[in-house]
């Protein structure tokens, strides 16, 4: 097409003669306007939903038995590991407490005559020599991995763990000693007869109790978590030796 003549011809032609060219996009525009404000029968019938609501699927059971157990879970920590409130009590001197208390004794030691040989068997094979020795001797009992005699891997390992065990049995034994000691050292205190008197008896550390009025004489140790009454020096002081805590 000649665009030049195309040129000349809508120059010389007055406004009203000029034909009007649609594009491509106003004539989708209004074939657009035209499909919804002319529309068919059929299509007049046609309903729109605006808020459609479909129905919510139900809960998967694999997130309720898992929101079910992180419940008891953390009811069960809440129950078991909080923090223990401590309350005011009253406590009557001189008498026996009804509540149940623990005893009054020192106990430093580690094993007792069921845990020990267990105890101290962990405590060797924790380290990996030792497993290591152990898992060769033992490798030594199949026939097509034995290498020598039984005697040449056993005998060391047996005998390291007869030392260690004797010296810790040792050990535990001296120990328990200096807890009797301790527990047995003899101490005042005041108690009340029938009849109304107050007198002192010894008794040993271990039977005090919750309530207990104790006389703890000079370069005596303190046989439990005491409150000071009274003391002979006049200006009411107290010296304590905190190096054995």
């Amino acid at each position: 097409m000649n665009l030049s003549a195309y040129k000349r011809q809508n120059r010389s032609a007055p406004p009203q003669e000029i034909p009007l060219v649609m594009s491509s996009d106003e004539r989708d525009f209004e074939a657009d306007e035209t499909d919804y404000l002319l529309q068919s029968p059929n299509n007049s019938q046609r309903t729109y939903k605006m808020n459609d609501t479909r129905p919510r699927r139900p809960r998967n059971f694999k997130n309720i038995l898992f929101t079910l157990t992180c419940g008891c879970c953390q009811w069960v920590w809440r129950r078991c590991c909080r923090e223990r409130e401590l309350r005011a009590r009253t406590i009557v001197i001189g008498r026996p407490s009804p509540e149940k208390f623990p005893a009054n004794v020192i106990r430093n030691q580690k094993y007792n005559i069921i845990t020990f040989l267990p105890k101290v068997l962990f405590q060797q094979f924790k380290f990996f020599l030792n497993l290591y020795f152990l898992l060769m001797a033992i490798s030594q009992f199949v026939p097509e991995l034995r290498l020598g005699f039984l005697y040449t891997y056993w005998g060391p390992l047996c005998f390291v763990l007869i030392v260690t065990i004797c010296r810790e049995a040792v050990d535990d034994l001296r120990r328990h000693k200096r807890d009797q000691e301790v527990n047995n050292q003899k101490y005042k205190r005041l108690a009340r007869s029938r009849e109304g008197m107050v007198s002192t008896e010894l008794v040993p550390a271990s039977k005090l109790k919750v309530g207990d009025m104790v006389i703890v004489e000079k370069d005596q140790r303190v046989p439990a978590d005491l409150v000071l009454l009274r003391t002979t020096e006049r200006a009411g002081a107290c010296f304590v030796r905190t190096d054995q805590l």
